[in-house]
């Protein structure tokens, strides 16, 4: 009865306990419940959701986000009257808020934003995303035998290089810099060629990168640029002395180079008769200054017109070195510097004197409406080339102000010879002559103005083209000498052109809408004499006025576009509507053909681009208007462009309508190495003319303008996949492309109708896992078909294969036995193979290589390949280099 009485009390005040912790507890309990979702307003699930103190550090708890968006997080800081909510994903931004330390319910916006956290760098990925920044760890994609840059970007997935040119996901690259510096601007292949791949620590994608800063917030690109991320600030380069038989070969390279913060430096020199045309290294690939309406994207000097010409060979399509026979002595000199205000002045000389022999022989079937014409030519040219070009750049590009003026001098000069046996009993002679120089100047200057945006840019370029052309005996004896025959004919030209064109932008943006209205006011007059001279029996006469040409023409255009921009962080959209108001005048042997002629046009274009997440992109583009063209056809005398082709335009104002409309995709997975994209285009033109050809039994061709409507329109198709698997070291590209198209043409009075297809297809894989054995593998898949008039067509077809096997027998040896295979489909013609080895041994720390070269081991003395034309079918076989060896040293700096 005690024992009870006293047990009593006590149960009261355990359970008088438990229910006081138990309220305790549950008002101390605090949950935090909520959403997230993107700017669509779509739920975005596996978002870490922790929290922390105000000012704290170090995490408290976390929890992650449903299938539905939805999260709830208990909060166990009883003592806190705050707390800091943390959102973190991979494909979104990071976001941060401080809310009450109470129970409630939240919705967030996040925005999305691929990025990498930091642990995932440290683990030493070949590729990762930072930002908009595609990075490429060298190192990972480096084997035994590379030893220059260039050898590390063709395997990067995601990159391609057609020749020099690098582009990424199918586009070219828009800029290409080492440290963040545009040394080359655009002339990248010299550093590409030269610079030593173990002085460069990542390739670096910039992904829609803006390079003018003062736009950045302004216009949204959609373009990707190159940056190389050196090891250190460096003085590097490389170099490179052979020589070789048979028959005398020398091969001389010398490139240092010097990449400091505010200081870099290029300096070449280049020698060789080995068959590289190191000429091509000085050619640009983009502008330098790009964005929309910074409208000076002309700085680099285009070709001059060229009326004439040598009767050539087609040249093999595959690498140079197999048959290009030259000689060749190049200089350049590049530098930049980097001023205190953050004012960057380039300057550049280059020059190079080249000579080139080409020999071959094509036999030619031309496809009229009521028969087929044939010929042959045996033919043996030689062309000797010189180049001067000087540039000097000054830029400031800054978030407030961006001024770039560049003034660029250009002189080229060629002798040509050709020697042509027709039809295996008649030889022609030809002689050529062709020089073009230019000035050119080119001014583009922005800045704020309050919160407007001004834009002003101007360029101005005079240019001079003497040509002459001299053929032995003398062509087209019906049409200038009675059909009698003569010793010799000679086409004198000479063009002169001035081209200045200037526009005046202003930029304002409201949030998401930017709008920018700009007027344009271009001058562009050219001066055309020409002159058709005949030698018979010693003596020189000038024709009459049917073969000379005294003709000048000019054109002031004005113009008015409104550029309407909107942008979220998915949607990106941009709309031009140019107007264009044109007078043109014709002066031709003192008559005045066009007076004042008025003509205006309209081109509205419009782009979008819609990024789903960090990994799938879509864009779209469309276009349309009319275009006028024609000046440079007004004159009315004959001007023969070669032995076998005469041509008279007498032309008036050509007028064209066209529709043209693309989409593309592109898809990248930086984490799992994968990339791809694919794009379709449309474009189609209705003009009020059609070039007309009168070819004879002979082959020889004679082009007017006729005024008969002709229409043409084509669509493509391209695509890749890439991908890198890191631990077989492996590479993986696919590309494939594909064009299908339909046009007019007008041969022998004839209008008919030529329908082409196209497709190929390439496989490319190369692998340096092994430390004994790698290699790479290629293979490339084509075809072409041409329907003509009256059901005649032609096929081509081409199966290539292309096979280099690398061998370590130590680790300082390599041997590399390169093999391609050629197969066609020319009636009676065996596939050709190729066979090439080399044998390398490197020498001390410094990677001092030595090298035997063999080129060419079979011997094989000619390329055979058919190429079709508009109405021709070009079956051609080109002579060769032979075999030869050579012994050099490459060493770097």
């Amino acid at each position: 009865m005690l024992l009870y009485s006293f047990s009593y009390p006590i149960k009261v005040v355990l359970l008088f306990f438990v229910i006081s912790m138990s309220i305790g507890v549950a008002q101390s309990q605090v949950f935090i419940s909520g959403k997230l979702v993107d700017i669509d307003k779509n739920p975005i699930s596996n978002v870490s959701v922790g929290y922390k103190r105000v000012n704290g550090t170090a995490l408290v708890g976390f929890t992650r986000s449903a299938a539905d968006g939805s999260f709830r997080l208990e909060s166990k800081l009883t003592d806190a009257d705050s707390i800091r909510l943390e959102f973190n994903h991979m494909s979104y931004a990071q976001h941060s808020v401080v809310v009450a330390n109470i129970a409630a319910s939240y919705t967030y916006t996040l925005t999305i934003q691929a990025k990498e956290i930091k642990e995932v760098k440290a683990a030493n990925l070949p590729i990762f995303k930072r930002k908009d920044t595609v990075n490429y760890d060298v190192a990972a994609f480096t084997s035994t035998q590379d030893r220059v840059i260039a050898d590390i970007i063709r395997k990067l997935p995601g990159v391609e290089m057609e020749g020099d040119r690098i582009l990424y996901q199918g586009k070219p690259i828009q800029k290409y810099m080492v440290n963040n510096l545009d040394l080359m601007e655009g002339r990248y292949a010299m550093i590409n060629k030269n610079l030593p791949a173990d002085a460069v620590r990542k390739v670096q994608i910039v992904e829609n990168d803006q390079p003018i800063k003062l736009l950045d917030s302004v216009v949204f690109s959609d373009q990707a640029s190159l940056n190389l991320e050196l090891k250190r600030f460096t003085s590097t380069g490389s170099g490179k002395v052979g020589i070789g038989a048979t028959p005398a070969l020398w091969d001389v390279n010398v490139t240092p180079m010097t990449f400091g913060q505010k200081f870099q430096m290029l300096n070449s020199f280049q020698s060789n008769n080995v068959g590289v045309d190191v000429a091509k290294d000085l050619r640009a690939f983009y502008t330098g200054a790009t964005g929309a309406y910074f409208t000076n994207k002309d700085v680099n000097i285009s070709d001059g017109p060229n009326y004439i010409g040598l009767r050539n060979v087609p040249s093999p399509g595959f690498e140079e070195r197999k048959w290009l026979d030259n000689k060749i002595f190049l200089f350049s000199t590049n530098v930049l510097q980097k001023l205190r205000n953050d004012v960057e002045v380039k300057g550049n000389i280059s020059y190079y004197d080249d000579t080139k022999v080409r020999r071959g022989f094509t036999a030619t079937q031309i496809f009229t409406a009521n028969e087929t014409i044939l010929n042959s030519e045996a033919v043996d040219n030689r062309y000797r080339i010189n180049n001067l070009d000087l540039g000097a750049t000054i830029e400031k590009n800054e978030k407030n102000i961006f001024l770039r003026n560049v003034l660029k001098y250009r002189k080229r000069w060629n002798t040509d010879l050709g020697l042509v046996l027709l039809n295996d009993d008649t030889p022609i002679r030809q002689q050529g002559a062709f020089t073009d120089e230019v000035f050119k100047n080119s001014l583009a200057m922005g800045r704020f103005v309050g919160k407007q945006l001004l834009n002003i840019n101007s360029s101005l370029e005079w240019r001079t083209t003497p040509q002459r052309l001299q053929v032995m005996p003398g062509q087209f004896e019906d049409l200038l000498n009675n059909g009698d025959p003569f010793d010799r004919v000679q086409q004198l030209v000479q063009f002169e052109g001035l081209d200045w064109k200037n526009n005046v932008s202003f930029t304002r943006r409201w949030k998401k809408i930017r709008l920018s209205p700009i007027l344009s006011f271009d001058y562009n007059r050219n001066h055309l004499q020409t002159d058709i001279e005949l030698v018979e029996d010693g003596q020189n006469r000038l024709l009459g006025a049917d073969f000379l040409n005294n003709m000048i023409n000019s054109q002031v255009r004005l113009g008015a576009d409104v550029g309407f921009g909107f942008e979220t962080a998915r949607w990106k959209f941009n709309l031009a509507t140019p107007y264009s108001l044109f007078y043109y005048n014709v002066n031709q042997q003192g008559l005045q053909t066009l007076d004042n002629e008025l003509r205006n046009t309209f081109n509205p274009r419009a782009n979008a681009t819609f990024m789903a997440n960090a990994k799938h992109q879509f864009g779209a583009s469309a276009g349309a208007g009319n275009q006028f063209g024609g000046l440079d056809n007004f004159y009315n005398g004959f001007i023969i462009g070669e032995y076998r082709n005469i041509q008279r335009y007498d032309a008036r104002l050509l007028g064209s309508k066209v529709v043209h409309g693309a989409v593309n995709y592109n898809y990248k997975n930086t984490l799992k190495a994968n990339f791809a994209h694919l794009q379709y285009g449309f474009d189609a033109a209705v003009r009020d003319y059609i070039y007309e050809t009168q070819v004879d039994s002979l082959g020889r061709l004679r082009t007017s303008i006729a005024n008969r409507e002709s229409q043409n329109q084509q669509h493509s198709l391209s695509g890749g996949l890439s991908h890198f698997f890191a631990s077989a070291k492996t590479v993986v590209k696919i590309n494939g492309r594909t064009n299908w198209s339909v046009s007019d043409y007008l041969l022998n009075n004839v209008m008919a109708r030529q329908k082409t297809f196209h497709y190929v297809a390439d496989l490319e894989i190369m692998n340096n896992a092994s430390s004994i054995i790698g290699g790479e593998y290629k293979t490339s898949i084509g075809q072409t078909v041409n329907t003509f008039a009256a059901g005649r067509s032609n096929r081509i077809f081409y199966n290539n294969h292309y096979l280099t096997l690398l061998i370590y027998p130590t680790e300082l040896q390599t041997i590399q036995i390169s093999n391609s295979y050629y197969h066609n489909n020319i009636e009676g013609q065996v596939d050709q193979f190729f066979m090439d080895a080399t044998y390398r041994i490197t020498l001390g720390k410094r990677k001092i290589d030595l090298e035997l070269i063999a080129q060419n081991l079979l011997n094989n003395n000619e390329y055979v390949q058919q190429i079709t034309t508009d109405y021709q079918l070009i079956r051609s076989s080109f002579e060769l280099r032979p075999r030869q060896f050579i012994l050099s040293t490459k060493f770097r700096f």
